[in-house]
């Protein structure tokens, strides 16, 4: 047990120093960084504001436009841009500083020629309205960030620096997608709450249809990692990430119960319903695998939010199958590992939420903290209350039957696996060397 504290004490350490070394060696140089931009700028004077503006010069002190670096927010977190725009109004340039997007969702807008196709854009025209943009699908939420940083700089600059009249700039856009969400999130507390289980089944397929596919929603690793790196997206912008993210959080330390896994995760509603349509004969997963996997998922955790915090982007850590299953959208290793998922789904039921899922491991270690600060308040309780028995001695061995003995433990650890459970733990292992290979392509270490 001291060398498992150890171990985490460990683990932890590491994961905040690399967090402070990632804050350290970000802070890019403001010339190089506007350089990138504008090569013949030579030197800048900074303009205050409600977004950092910058006046470029040449070598002779000249006037060479104005740089403005201005954030909006996409589908994982806010999106940061550096446009340029010259003395006449015109974006010069757009590029991408920052952003906490899952990857393959940006390469897909990146390939599409986003923010480069802003080039040319006159800042009293509106960049959403621009007429060389084409939609992108499945990135929807991106594409947007990415339009709405842009604007936001170009309005600043044209209405405080050139003295133009610019459009309105547009916030938060209500969608009935997002509004569904937030309905099926309160309808599963409730539930989950009063135990009506004959609605699960509706709010299963419900979450499929809705979360899944509709809003692409789900909740991921990603978002755990954007809340503790404080790389969230303005709440003025995607207001309903904050309602459905700490509305989960919040209310599964309030029951004390992992309710979004159970009612409300459409990736494990899938698995459930794959399961139960087409599994043809009872298989056992041997409770030594699902352990041993369960342990598993930690080191998983720690690794993808390590690889988040070094790369300072925390849709890297969202290993998790859900974009290629409802979006279409990720690397060769998600296709592969959402292929092997839904094919073990056939025999053994939640086959990832029992063995790889990091959210179902996080959420439920809240629910356990909220169980574990109500029996230390009941133990109070009982230590402090005259008459009330303090010591309870341990149940007699030979006539309980609901613990097991320490022989019975060693003959299950003796007992052989079944050729099944031989090739489950084969499978269990090709999918772990996959969530590397998603982690590794995520960060652009290995494409």
């Amino acid at each position: 047990m001291r060398k498992k504290h150890i171990a985490i004490f460990i683990a932890c350490c590491l994961l905040i120093t690399v967090a402070v070394y990632q804050k350290i060696t970000h802070k890019q140089d403001v010339l190089a960084t506007l350089q990138k931009a504008e090569p013949a700028a030579v030197d800048f004077e900074e303009i205050g504001g409600t977004f950092p503006v910058y006046q470029l010069l040449d070598k002779n002190g000249r006037l060479l436009g104005y740089a403005v670096i201005s954030s909006a927010s996409g589908y994982g977190g806010p999106i940061t841009v550096l446009t340029t725009i010259n003395k006449n109004g015109i974006v010069e340039k757009a590029m991408i500083l920052d952003h906490a997007e899952t990857p393959a969702y940006m390469e897909r807008v990146l390939e599409a020629g986003y923010p480069e196709n802003l080039r040319g854009i006159e800042v009293t025209d509106s960049a959403r309205e621009y007429a060389k943009l084409d939609a992108v699908g499945g990135a929807t939420r991106t594409t947007e960030g990415i339009l709405a940083a842009v604007e936001k700089g170009m309005a600043f600059v044209g209405e405080n620096q050139l003295g133009v009249d610019v459009p309105p700039v547009e916030f938060y856009q209500f969608q009935w997608e997002e509004g569904a969400v937030v309905l099926l999130l309160f309808i599963a507390v409730l539930a989950a709450a009063f135990k009506f289980r004959k609605i699960r089944p509706v709010l299963l397929v419900a979450s499929i249809i809705v979360i899944g596919f509709a809003a692409k929603f789900s909740l991921t690793l990603g978002h755990f990692v954007s809340v503790i790196s404080d790389k969230m997206p303005a709440f003025i912008d995607r207001p309903v990430w904050y309602v459905f993210i700490f509305g989960i959080l919040v209310f599964t330390l309030l029951l004390g119960k992992n309710f979004y896994c159970g009612w409300l995760c459409p990736f494990g509603a899938a698995q459930e319903g794959i399961f139960k349509a087409l599994n043809l004969k009872k298989v056992g997963l041997d409770r030594r695998l699902e352990e041993f996997a369960g342990k598993s998922k930690w080191f998983f955790i720690w690794l993808a939010a390590l690889f988040a915090l070094f790369f300072n982007n925390p849709g890297i850590a969202s290993f998790e199958p859900f974009a290629v299953f409802f979006g279409g959208e990720g690397p060769v290793s998600q296709w592969l590992i959402m292929g092997l998922i839904l094919f073990m789904s056939i025999f053994i039921l939640r086959f990832w939420c029992r063995c790889f899922c990091p959210v179902g491991a996080l959420l439920n270690v809240m629910s356990h903290m909220k169980r574990r600060f109500h029996r230390f308040l009941r133990k109070h309780r009982m230590q402090e209350t005259p008459g009330v028995q303090k010591n309870v001695q341990p149940c007699a061995k030979s006539t309980c039957g609901s613990c097991q003995t320490g022989q019975s433990r060693d003959k299950i650890k003796r007992a052989p696996l079944s050729a099944f459970n031989k090739a489950v733990l084969v499978m269990i292992a090709v999918i772990d060397l996959l969530i590397i290979g998603v982690l590794l392509q995520n960060s652009g270490i290995f494409s």
